[in-house]
């Protein structure tokens, strides 16, 4: 009789503790920053190396930590912990640039996440490889189609072809995609699905919210050369 007692008084704790580990994060606010191209060409959405590194800085001198997509994903699904003011840097279609964007990062001790399409004639697989060794490469479709629209069948191939070209340099699994120009539909999802990725990234001008996610529309903020240090701080803590 006391060994049941004691078995019974046990189990509550015993459910709590695995409750604990095994149950999504509570709600964190993420943002979730999309760049391009980092150069002198004056493009919408380009910043200037000077801008990059100035943002950088504050990110730093705010307590921010940058992490991958990939460690974003893992922590809301209960598979591990956010630092507290976590921030995702993220670098879309894969222009040469990407390298100068790693470079500074790297200055501040930050990690990005590199969305890339089958461009070799921009990046190297020698570069690509450089890129997944400091942070992560993902899926940006094999030709950066909008897919909205599309026959499912093209859908698939230009998610399958591109996240095949990028895992055979990088030797890393690819998991995640940004839909080109933030656009998809129901058939996208499923092709993206059906391709093995597990969660897709738009453009949505929000921060993401870990507790409620739609695995298939994360939402980004777009960086863009307009953006001044005031400009910058707004979108990163606003919700």
């Amino acid at each position: 009789m006391f060994l049941l007692v004691c078995a019974v008084l046990a189990l509550p704790l015993q459910v709590a503790s695995q409750e604990a580990i095994t149950s999504p994060m509570a709600g964190v606010r993420v943002p979730v920053l999309t760049y391009h191209n980092v150069d002198y060409s004056g493009s919408e959405y380009s910043v200037t190396p000077e801008q990059l590194e100035a943002q950088c800085q504050w990110l730093v001198e705010n307590g921010y930590t940058a992490i991958t997509v990939g460690q974003f994903w893992d922590a809301a699904h209960g598979y591990g912990t956010l630092p507290a003011k976590p921030i995702v840097l993220t670098n879309d279609d894969g222009w040469a640039s990407a390298m100068t964007f790693a470079d500074i990062l790297g200055r501040y001790g930050m990690v990005g996440t590199y969305f890339v399409n089958n461009n070799e004639w921009q990046l190297t697989p020698d570069q690509l490889l450089s890129l997944a060794q400091r942070g992560s490469v993902e899926a940006h479709t094999a030709s950066h189609l909008n897919l909205a629209g599309l026959a499912y069948e093209t859908q698939y191939a230009e998610i399958t072809n591109n996240k095949a070209y990028i895992e055979q340099i990088t030797g890393q699994p690819v998991r995640f995609l940004a839909w080109p120009f933030g656009a998809s539909d129901e058939n996208a999802v499923r092709a993206a699905s059906a391709a093995g990725i597990v969660a897709a990234f738009g453009l949505s001008g929000t921060a993401a919210n870990s507790a409620a996610l739609d695995p298939y529309y994360i939402p980004r903020l777009m960086m863009m050369v307009t953006d001044d240090l005031s400009t910058f701080a707004a979108k990163v803590t606003s919700w």
